[in-house]
């Protein structure tokens, strides 16, 4: 921020109020007693006019409540490279408690391994529409919007790069629950507390990365009942200290921060296109003045490296005083090739009892695994659903022959913990328990069904 720019202003619209944030260190929020999701008369509106005209704000960054725009992902078992706006629709149908308009809808894609994942941000465009109106007649402008959850993922993934749950308290009793990673927010779900049961939601995350993510953000004060038979990886959190660590002031809550510290966002065009700014003369003008220090630096590092560069080099030629010694160098850097033994595996009777319990909430699961049993030629598979959940998969054999042959043939698709456990009167000879997601092995859609 120059030192005459105006400090960045976020106004966060809630149920029955308007909260103001400054970025400064003191007088740096306000509240005003107005509900601009309804539509409000100029009498209404008179205070926080009265405001903008008196500081001169002609434009306001946005926070989107998290029950205004839905975020959910999809993921799909292949890649695929578009998806039509209907079939994101359909997705998310009865997920949401307001009707979908494909105008208010913002999706991405994203490929990971071998699945394709649709992230989906679905607006309350009945909603935004008058909260554009309210501001349209005071003469303020929307320059972007953000999305609670997100302003959140961006000030936590500041400081934490990988896959993170985080709870945030809406007020004393309900609380948001979501999953992100660098910026990206994957799912959002509110709940209510004290008693918040998070155990499927944590088996979800399977969906999007490669194993159940286990870290969560708790905040700090707040006197939480987890319920979660995965062991988490727990952190508490305070607003006012990461606040402290992005240089800001300490009373800024978490998603103003987010707002502040970085820059994404969401498609404003969804509110209508007179709400982005970015292409005024105006705010063009400014962006060049920002940039011209940023090219100077740009211009300065490149040619500082081009001189070291130049330096290394001619100093190596200098050193090479006999061509032959490099010939001597590379004949001494030849790997020798060291033969790799191929492991055996002795092979078990294919005529043993197996039963393959399905212990995720992904339907298919253990007919998918039975497929896999069955191509190693195995005939008598039982499959059917774990009366628990679990969330690694665990293999029980009666011995160790057994054990030895499954962990070599199914190492890399079905990774387990094996126990010899089964007695020799147990009715099956293995017992696979499925507790995470083997998308991966699918070639088609099995069906099924449990057997005792």
């Amino acid at each position: 921020m120059s030192l005459f720019s105006k400090p960045k202003l976020i106004l966060w619209p809630k149920a029955k109020a308007v909260d103001l944030y400054i970025d400064r260190k003191e007088n740096n929020t306000l509240t005003f007693d107005i509900n601009l999701w309804q539509k409000c008369s100029d009498k209404d509106l008179e205070p926080l006019n009265l405001y903008f005209k008196q500081n001169k704000f002609d434009s306001v960054s946005v926070l989107i409540p998290d029950d205004i725009v839905f975020t959910k992902s999809f993921t799909y078992d292949t890649k695929i490279d578009t998806i039509d706006k209907k079939e994101v629709i359909g997705l998310a149908a009865g997920l949401v408690n307001f009707k979908i308009d494909p105008n208010a809808l913002d999706y991405k894609i994203t490929q990971v391994n071998d699945k394709t994942i649709i992230q989906s941000f679905i607006y309350d465009k009945p909603k935004l529409d008058q909260l554009k109106e309210n501001l349209n007649i005071i003469g303020v402008k929307i320059s972007q919007t953000t999305s609670v959850s997100t302003a959140i993922s961006n000030s936590i993934s500041s400081i934490y790069k990988q896959e993170f749950f985080l709870i945030y308290p809406l007020n004393d009793q309900e609380y948001t629950l979501l999953l992100s990673k660098n910026n990206s927010v994957y799912l959002t779900i509110n709940l209510k507390g004290p008693s918040l049961d998070i155990q499927k939601i944590v088996n979800y995350s399977n969906f999007y990365f490669s194993s159940i993510t286990k870290k969560i953000y708790i905040p700090e004060g707040h006197d939480l009942d987890i319920i979660t038979t995965t062991e988490m990886d727990k952190t508490i959190y305070n607003e006012s200290q990461i606040a402290q660590s992005l240089s800001k002031a300490s009373n800024l809550p978490l998603p103003v921060l987010g707002e502040i510290s970085t820059s994404i966002t969401h498609n404003t065009d969804i509110i209508g296109s007179s709400t982005n700014i970015s292409s005024s003369p105006k705010n063009m003008e400014n962006k060049k003045k920002n940039i011209l220090p940023i090219i100077a630096v740009f211009i300065f590092t490149a040619a500082l490296a081009s001189v070291i560069i130049w330096f290394i080099l001619n100093r190596n030629v200098s050193e090479i005083e006999n061509p032959s010694d490099m010939d001597q160098v590379s004949q001494n850097l030849t790997p020798t090739e060291i033969p790799t033994p191929t492991p055996t595996t002795a092979e078990i009777s294919k005529t043993i009892k197996i039963q393959v319990l399905n212990a995720t909430d992904i339907n298919g699961q253990a007919a998918t695994l039975k497929t896999k049993l069955t191509d190693l030629g195995f005939e008598s598979v039982a499959v059917g659903n774990a009366k628990t959940t679990a969330t690694e998969n665990s293999v029980q054999v009666k011995s160790a022959s057994i054990s030895a042959y499954f962990e070599s043939k199914l190492a890399t698709d079905f990774p387990a913990t094996y126990t010899e456990d089964l007695t020799s009167t147990s009715t099956y000879d293995a017992v696979f328990t499925i507790g995470t997601d083997l998308s991966s092995l699918k070639t088609a859609t099995p069906t099924e069904t449990e057997e005792e």
